[in-house]
């Protein structure tokens, strides 16, 4: 065989194989694969991994591992924070302990990058309150728990939003609205 000949058939060959590749990423095949890749991918920044919580209660040292998903608010009280959750915490090690409000020292910036890294479920909306951004909607200048009655946390059912905040918490909560409807159009 000649080399003209041999690149002729090597060509041929590249090209039934590009054929075949461009069918395949027109399939439907090729994009339930990409949006399954995509559902794991928002499915891990919607529900990571739980992260420790270590307190005191009584002046004695317990640890708790906190799923962000219940965690519905922060609020700073001077030095002391307290977070708040959707149901009652259990101790993992120290005291026993169960509670659905744990303390904290330290910042409330310091607790968002600790537990929410990638800035998804913990909005900061005054100098003193973070809120989980799937349990509030915005009413006028208020934010009010979306089912308050599953919910019966006094203090966190109505929040106010400072306007320097106003514009992060609205971007969040559209960006995380458009997360969760494109991992919806990926259920077939």
């Amino acid at each position: 065989m000649k080399p003209k000949d041999e690149l002729i058939t090597k060509l041929k060959r590249e090209n039934r194989e590009l054929k075949k590749e461009n069918e395949y990423f027109k399939s439907p095949l090729f994009m339930w694969d990409i949006c399954q890749v995509v559902k794991e991918e928002y499915s891990i920044l919607l529900s990571p991994p739980k992260i420790k919580l270590h307190t005191t209660k009584n002046q004695k040292a317990c640890s708790f591992e906190i799923n962000i998903n219940d965690i519905i608010c922060v609020l700073s009280s001077g030095k002391t924070k307290w977070v708040y959750f959707k149901e009652p915490q259990f101790s993992l090690t120290g005291i026993r302990h169960t509670s659905d409000k744990l303390s904290f020292t330290g910042s409330l910036n310091n607790f968002c990058n600790s537990f929410d890294k990638p800035g998804i479920h913990l909005c900061q909306i005054s100098k003193s309150v973070i809120v989980n951004i799937f349990y509030y909607y915005l009413d006028r200048k208020t934010l009010r728990l979306i089912n308050p009655h599953n919910n019966k946390r006094g203090n966190c059912d109505e929040l106010s939003i400072s306007q320097e905040y106003l514009e992060a918490f609205l971007n969040r909560k559209s960006a995380v609205k458009n997360m969760l409807s494109s991992t919806d159009k990926c259920n077939f």
